[in-house]
């Protein structure tokens, strides 16, 4: 099939891991897949010319002046440039499908978002809306409330007309059911994935990082930003539990953001300044061999309705893994089997999973492996695809 792919964001970070991994997977099936955003149209091959870890290389003056109005602008404008950009698209939409052949639309759901789905309507196409959130969701920025009933109403519009809706959670499928009507016929969930052959347990793992040896140590770590969200401070506060138990543990942490500078008194303030490491912002397509170095991938924090990608990167480098009890986790995680699951915002609780993991070299060795193998088998992006193409391909039009 000649499938378009449709997002509006900057398509860097994991969302340009996850956009791209999607993409490409759909090619490596044997589709045509032309991305259209904000940047501009990126057919297959120029993707491969320009694309690094799954994405854009650089960052391009759109890119730049996206994040610009993204971060400066008020809410209420900010909005207002999200809807009018639905009238640039459909020009952008109405000439690449003038002259291209489209069998089907995959858009990645964004608020206010709706010249996809006309486009489709209006060709007799399917469209696939992969929702990662919706306009009820608490996402970080804060929406205005003055658009929300014209927001909530569009994704009613949007949910009702998809042929498929793609949920990364459970949580968000019930979400899609009990509030918004979808049949739950037509709701597919699958979480985000990773790339086993990207990231393997085979990968040679980082053995100093400022001077401290890991190679023999137990190493807990963590990759992603330094963000209020992702309960940095309780990883450090769990690790403090257990320190004193597990001599030859250190914390590795890989990332940086605004809270870092609190994360490193919180560890001077605990006696563990020697014992928790920084490695700082590392690009995606060089991260394999600090998680290589892991005993064990943490994922302190997270929320109802997203479906964290360091979990399964974590999981394809064969190491086992933690995270709290939100839905989107205990969707993927088998308690005792790729990991443990702790009470969110329980030290305590995260304490003995550590505990667990770090004192029992056979059983993280085994979860491991069981972690890989449900990378290898189900949670990765080529598998995600299929899925998706299969309902497709037997599916039919848009509603």
């Amino acid at each position: 099939m000649n499938i378009l792919y449709l997002h509006r964001t900057q398509g860097t970070g994991v969302e340009g891991v996850h956009i791209w991994g999607i993409a490409n997977a759909l090619s490596s099936l044997g589709h045509s897949v032309a991305v259209l955003s904000p940047q501009g149209l990126q057919t297959e091959q120029q993707a491969a010319c320009a694309a690094s870890d799954h994405g854009p290389a650089r960052t391009t003056a759109r890119q730049r002046l996206f994040g610009v109005v993204s971060r400066n602008f008020p809410e209420f404008l900010f909005e207002l440039a999200e809807l009018s950009f639905n009238f640039v698209l459909a020009a952008k939409l109405k000439e690449f499908m003038t002259g291209s052949r489209v069998d089907a639309i995959y858009e990645r759901y964004a608020i206010f978002s709706f010249a996809g789905t006309r486009a489709a309507r209006r060709a007799g196409i399917p469209l696939v809306l992969e929702v990662n959130y919706t306009s009820r969701s608490p996402l970080v920025r804060k929406r205005s409330r003055l658009l929300l009933p014209l927001a909530d109403a569009l994704d009613r519009w949007l949910f009702a007309r998809a042929a498929l809706v793609v949920a990364v959670s459970s949580h968000l499928r019930d979400q899609l059911v009990d509030r918004y009507g979808v049949p739950p016929e037509k709701i597919l969930v699958t979480p985000n994935a990773a790339d086993p052959e990207a990231i393997t347990p085979q990968t040679p793992a980082i053995e100093t990082l400022d001077g401290v040896h890991l190679a023999g140590r137990k190493v807990i770590g963590f990759v992603g930003g330094f963000y209020p969200w992702h309960g940095l401070p309780l990883l450090v506060e769990g690790f403090s539990r257990i320190a004193d138990k597990v001599s030859d543990a250190v914390l590795l942490l890989v990332g940086d953001g605004p809270e870092r500078a609190a994360v490193e008194a919180l560890a001077r303030q605990k006696g563990l300044a020697d014992r928790v490491l920084f490695a700082g912002r590392v690009a995606h397509g060089d991260l394999a061999p600090y998680v290589a170095s892991f005993t064990v991938g943490v994922m302190p924090d997270s929320n109802e309705y997203g479906s964290p990608m360091k979990i399964f990167e974590y999981m394809a480098a064969g190491k086992p893994v933690i995270g709290p009890d939100y839905a989107p986790l205990l969707d993927v995680i088998e308690e005792g089997r790729q990991g443990f699951i702790f009470a969110r915002g329980d030290v305590d609780s995260l304490a003995r999973c550590l505990l667990r993991i770090l004192g029992d070299e056979g059983l993280a060795g085994r979860m491991g492996e069981q972690a890989r193998d449900y990378v290898v088998s189900e949670r990765n992006w080529v598998n995600n695809a299929r899925l998706v193409m299969e309902r497709i391909e037997h599916g039919g039009k848009n509603s």
